[in-house]
């Protein structure tokens, strides 16, 4: 089991997560600019899209070698996957409520929220594109939704849950509901229906 978490590259999703938190404290309201659709120049905070990095190193991580030789080699391959999704999302949760009630940053709980929603994109694009397309479509949701996804008031749309407020209940629930998509199509396909950037030998 040792061996599987490392070659799942989970240690360095671990170290990655951590690392996030403690840019977060440090950071907390800094943000960068980004030509938004309608209305004027937007913002996304550079907490709100923090999370990317260690969503991407996981992603890497499950589908790191071959995933035909793994179902024949494990018989529960998408349990085990889904569990180690579930791990990560504890351990971003975990550390979200300890940097809040430590230092006061609610910009931690918009981190765990969207590590967990950008985490259930990217299994649900997995599963259609495979892992290199999701990789991409997580890297480019969060500025989506800052370009496109605010009124012209500044208030986040609806569906714009990477850049709602961090008590923003509408937000958790749609990441939410991403990651329980995300895990259940993890269980049931462990290989992509189309993957146009696979290696083919």
């Amino acid at each position: 089991m040792i061996w599987w978490l490392k070659a799942k590259g989970a240690p360095t999703v671990a170290a990655a997560t951590l690392a996030a938190y403690l840019i977060a404290i440090l950071v907390r309201q800094e943000a960068i600019p980004v030509p938004a659709v309608v209305g004027a120049t937007g913002q996304l905070l550079v907490t709100q899209i923090l999370g990317v990095v260690p969503v991407a190193l996981l992603l890497h991580g499950i589908d790191r070698g071959d995933t035909i030789t793994e179902e024949v080699a494990l018989r529960h391959a998408g349990r085990r996957n889904v569990a180690l999704c579930g791990a990560f999302a504890l351990l971003a949760l975990l550390l979200a409520v300890l940097v809040h009630l430590l230092w006061d940053r609610p910009e931690a709980l918009s981190l765990a929220r969207n590590c967990i929603g950008f985490l259930g994109s990217a299994l649900i694009v997995r599963t259609v594109l495979g892992p290199g397309i999701a990789a991409i479509c997580v890297a480019a949701l969060p500025l989506a939704c800052a370009a496109a996804g605010r009124r012209p008031g500044g208030s986040a749309q609806p569906w714009a849950w990477p850049i709602q407020e961090p008590t923003s209940h509408l937000g958790v629930a749609e990441a939410g509901f991403l990651f329980v998509v995300g895990c259940a199509l993890v269980l049931w396909r462990n290989r992509p229906a189309f993957d146009p950037l696979a290696r083919t030998a």
